[in-house]
């Protein structure tokens, strides 16, 4: 059980969290404060955009530009947060890599994913059940039918669905898909084991993948030799068009978000645009949103990685962001402030009450922004941000120091406190870059939809990390290959990649890599049949498979070839099985190298200077902190030695986890949020554990929390090498 909130409790919490540590957003659904009036017009235009398209048969583009920190993702954010309120459907699609050839299908797989969710055995709570069943209803398919469950009802939503999509699929190619998937997740929640795996193998068809016999038949369809998949580029558009033309007869017109894709290589992009041109060309009800740093798109345009045609289209709406006034500065340190220290007030305490009416700054103080604010005309919410997590740590330091009472009776103390010691660059990126890897994967370990399971998109990842090293530093590694980017009509590669290595002594290694997420042994035969008969070309094959939501599934055909491979032994064949976490980390190091190649990485160094890190210093970081090698995959490829697979060691924590769920649902009930650092330290303190045990604390605390998240009691937004953790519905 919590304790009542004391003077106390609202000392600690100063002590043990920084509400303005985070300066940047890293999940569109977070609960984050954010002030309606900053970039107020350029929210009501994207706004406007939405309902534009939602009204009528067209589809619009629009660009979002502005300089690093001045507030891009923060206006996604609160569009996102507006469509929650029943307007809109919008996707958020951040580092979307795939080989140029199979970018429009990957943003397919991404976008279904993020509209099912990852758990199939709960689609009655996804956006695309929803948006199905409102279609019907405000449309009047139904004819006056209730939604209810019953057996029934459920086959009216099925006929009237059929109705409906002879008018948007007059093929009848996608709509018999979506019906399966809404009938089966129907009778899955009347426990019917059977419909749940055909809503799953319409999900599975819908994101792009090849279903085998069992699951095509499931769907009343027959897979040929190759399996049942959308045939080429324009079957998947044709599934993208019907989404859209659904969401917007739901009344929740379809958004698409391509945030930051200036982080993409000059292939990536240019790829991806071209997708989305030809999507708004031919879709209807459909609105494709391009966010970028202003001075890398004018360069992806100017130097015509970005066709003229293409940029047209997409910036058909420019909205530009602009620095913010002092007063709105005031304003954002204000909203964030009133969101971390209501709980105090609403349960009144004295001392913070009495000093928030002193100064609506406090524990900042007006008189402090001001002197920052001096002969300062215009500035990024991001540096207001930065000032004030600066200033906030000044009054920890204080406050360790002369302790509470005397912190609260002289607040705010002197003007300067004593000057830490110089900090090495080096030392300064290398703790940045290890904090936002850390952040990057523990985002995407929170939003798993938002990063499915994805061959090409795996070695896409795993190929632009081992291009960089290629011929550099100790790495064996001479050179790779992504071989699934050969021209169409040739026969499918042996491998995904083909790595070529110089052992010590000398001899040089071919080692071909094949991934692996099939959702059914039909799927794994060919792949692996294709590794058993390449004899001629590589010394050693590697298979890396998706243990966690994509083990692998093998039918006679394919064990047979699992098992030829297998008797070739450890040294020529090896079998690596990746969890989420590996595909997480390999996002989340290619995302770092993207955000310092579009100039929005920044450091502060010296002190109270904030300076941009290249993608050649993140890359000298990545090797002085061995953050490649620690990868298992990019460490079999970069060192030509074996790499031993194993589970996690780490033994189970010493208190039993429900009191420890019951401890961060109490202590969340009366404050808007925590982070996971603070609640570890309110927890340690309670247990009276030493302080050496503080990281094993505050580990159980995180996963705790990413376990509530998962299931839906809390809201957890990934922050540097912490975790902000929420109630669910709180604001």
């Amino acid at each position: 059980m919590s304790e009542e909130p004391t003077f106390e409790r609202f000392l600690a919490a100063v002590r043990g969290t920084n509400p303005f540590r985070s300066h940047r957003i890293t999940d569109v659904g977070g609960g984050e404060a954010t002030v309606e009036s900053i970039h107020k017009s350029a929210f009501t235009r994207l706004v406007r955009v939405v309902q534009d398209a939602a009204k009528e048969p067209i589809s619009i583009g629009a660009l979002l530009i502005g300089a690093p920190g001045v507030g891009k993702s923060h206006l996604l954010a609160r569009l996102f947060q507006w469509a929650g309120e029943d307007r809109a459907t919008v996707v958020y699609l951040h580092n979307i890599l795939a080989s140029p050839e199979r970018m429009l299908r990957y943003v397919l797989n991404a976008t279904v994913s993020d509209l099912a969710g990852h758990r199939g055995s709960d689609y009655t709570q996804s956006r695309l059940y929803t948006v199905l069943n409102r279609a019907l209803i405000r449309t009047g398919a139904l004819k006056g039918r209730k939604m209810m469950t019953g057996p029934k009802e459920i086959e009216a939503r099925k006929e009237a669905l059929a109705r409906l999509g002879a008018k948007i699929d007059p093929q009848s190619a996608v709509i018999p898909v979506l019906n399966a998937f809404l009938t089966g997740t129907s009778h899955a929640s009347l426990g019917d084991a059977s419909a749940e795996k055909r809503a799953q193998a319409a999900v599975l068809w819908l994101s792009g993948e090849t279903l085998g016999p069992d699951e095509a038949r499931l769907l009343d369809q027959a897979a040929g030799e190759d399996g049942l998949a959308l045939a080429d580029d324009a079957a998947v558009e044709r599934v993208l068009h019907v989404l859209a033309h659904l969401c917007a007869l739901a009344e929740l017109p379809l958004v698409l978000c391509l945030d930051q894709i200036d982080n993409l290589d000059a292939e990536a992009v240019r790829a991806l645009m071209s997708y989305a041109h030809a999507l708004l060309d031919r879709a209807k009800h459909l609105v494709v949103i391009v966010s970028g740093v202003k001075q890398s798109m004018l360069s992806l345009r100017t130097g015509e990685v970005i066709p003229a045609a293409a940029w047209d289209r997409i910036a058909e709406r420019i909205l530009e962001l602009h620095m913010v006034s002092p007063e709105e500065a005031r304003a954002i340190l204000e909203g964030r402030l009133d969101a971390a220290l209501s709980g105090f007030e609403e349960k009144e305490i004295e001392e913070v009450i009495a000093a928030r009416k002193r100064d609506r700054l406090f524990p900042l103080g007006s008189a402090w922004l001001e002197r920052r604010l001096d002969g300062v005309q215009e500035l990024r919410p991001r540096d207001a941000i930065l000032w004030a997590r600066d200033r906030w740590e000044a009054q920890q330091d204080r406050l360790a120091v002369v302790g509470g009472k005397r912190w609260l009776k002289e607040w705010p103390g002197p003007e300067d406190g004593p000057k830490p010691p110089p900090v090495k660059l080096e030392d300064v990126i290398d703790a940045e870059v290890k904090k936002k890897l850390v952040e990057g994967t523990t985002r995407r370990r929170l939003q798993q939809a938002s990063l499915p399971p994805d061959e090409d998109n795996l070695a896409s990842l795993t190929h632009h990390l081992l291009a960089r090293c290629a011929g550099k530093g100790a790495s064996t590694l001479l050179s790779v290959e992504h071989a699934t980017a050969k021209k169409r009509g040739k026969a499918a590669p042996a491998h995904h990649l083909v790595a070529k290595e110089k052992r010590a002594d000398g001899v040089i290694v071919t080692t071909g890599v094949t991934f692996l997420c099939a959702p059914s042994g039909h799927g794994a035969r060919l792949p692996l049949q294709r590794m058993v008969e390449d004899t001629k070309h590589t010394d050693k094959r590697i298979l890396v498979t998706d243990e966690e939501r994509r083990p692998l599934r093998l039918g006679g055909a394919g064990k047979a070839a699992y098992d030829a491979l297998c008797k070739l032994g450890r040294q020529r064949f090896l079998h690596l099985h990746l969890d989420f976490a590996g595909h997480a980390e390999l996002d989340s190091l290619v995302g770092l190298l993207g955000a310092a190649r579009s100039h929005d990485l920044e450091i502060e160094h010296p002190r109270g200077q904030y300076r941009k890190v290249t993608e050649a210093e993140v890359l000298a970081s990545f090797e002085r902190q061995s953050l490649l090698l620690a990868h298992p995959l990019l460490r079999e490829l970069l060192t030509e030695e074996i790499v031993k697979g194993g589970g996690d060691s780490t033994p189970p924590p010493a208190w039993d986890p429900q009191q420890t769920r019951e401890h961060i649902m109490a202590e969340l009930s009366w404050r808007l949020g925590l982070m996971a650092k603070e609640l570890a330290q309110i927890f340690a303190s309670r247990k009276k554990l030493h302080e050496k045990r503080f990281p094993e604390v505050w580990s159980h605390i995180k996963k705790t929390a990413q376990a509530l998240h998962d299931e839906g009691h809390v809201h957890a937004t990934a922050t540097d090498d912490d975790l902000f953790v929420q109630l669910r519905g709180k604001k």
